[in-house]
């Protein structure tokens, strides 16, 4: 009896000693087990880091790139319209009223102006044709030819004959005459106008 009481005694005094024993493993973590967990999820996390830096630096680049890109659309989209629009503008075909045939008719007889130089008398004979677009202006010179004539006659008086000599005062003339007869044609009523005035014989002796 009394052995059966110390074998329970001590069964219990051992059982104690594990409850204890395992108390103690289970109890709060030593530092050094602190220090190591925290040094793994450090490394955990830079890892991490370094591998999520380079994919967002690709995200953020690609969205930096595909704004201006679009602005710049937008903008060559805007900017294309007054383009058209010029050439639409330019490419419209401008309208022209039809151009009468010429017409013309001579101022006869032939000029002849005398000129007096130190070696003489000189001559200047000239043969005109005017040029119209329209029946009635022609009609409007052969009409008025007398006053024309005068016209013409006292212009060729005020050159001097070495004036006459080069192609520039024969062009000369023959726009002041142009501009003259104009003025003698207006100044009779009519209404058209002498184009061009030709020399078809101009000869000085």
């Amino acid at each position: 009896m009394a052995d059966s009481e110390k074998d329970t005694n001590k069964d219990a005094q051992e059982g104690k000693g594990k409850k204890d024993k395992a108390k103690a493993e289970s109890g709060p973590p030593s530092p050094m087990k602190l220090v190591i967990v925290g040094a793994v999820a450090l490394f955990v996390a830079v890892l991490g880091a370094q591998v999520a830096a380079p994919l967002l630096n690709r995200v953020i680049e690609g969205h930096a790139k595909a704004a201006p890109a679009k602005a710049e659309g937008e903008e060559g989209a805007e900017g294309a319209a007054p383009i058209e629009l010029a050439a639409a503008d330019t490419e419209k075909p401008e309208k022209k009223e039809p151009v009468e045939p010429a017409q013309y008719v001579g101022l006869d007889p032939p000029f002849v102006v005398s000129f007096d130089e130190q070696d003489g008398t000189r001559y200047v004979q000239l043969q005109l044709q005017a040029m119209a677009r329209s029946e009635k202006t022609i009609e409007e010179i052969k009409k008025h030819a007398p006053a024309l004539r005068n016209s013409i006659l006292f212009l060729l008086n005020g050159y001097k004959l070495e004036e006459l000599t080069t192609l520039a005062g024969k062009e000369k003339l023959r726009g002041e005459l142009t501009t003259k007869t104009n003025e003698v044609l207006a100044k009779n009523g009519s209404q058209g106008q002498i184009e061009e005035l030709y020399f078809t014989n101009f000869v000085i002796q």
